[in-house]
């Protein structure tokens, strides 16, 4: 098994985890945990919006018809 980096923050970032820390009443483990489950499920969304869009672009459909397209499909 690897053995994880050790991580390390600007100071300006940890200033400001202090403060919402102490405005949440949370531990900044607890925030850093949610800020990259965040990320994590940022990047996935966006991977799925870059392959829906190239999936899209091959059988021609644009943004401006996609709505209407899934609508259309949901109907049956």
């Amino acid at each position: 098994m690897r053995k994880p980096a050790p991580t390390s923050l600007p100071s300006d970032l940890i200033r400001e985890a202090d403060r919402v820390d102490r405005q949440e009443g949370r531990t900044k483990t607890e925030i850093l945990r949610e800020a990259l489950r965040r990320y994590v499920a940022e990047r996935r969304w966006r991977g799925l919006q870059s392959y829906g869009a190239g999936r899209a672009r091959k059988v021609g459909l644009t943004a401006a018809n996609v709505e209407r397209t899934v609508q259309e499909f949901r109907r049956g």
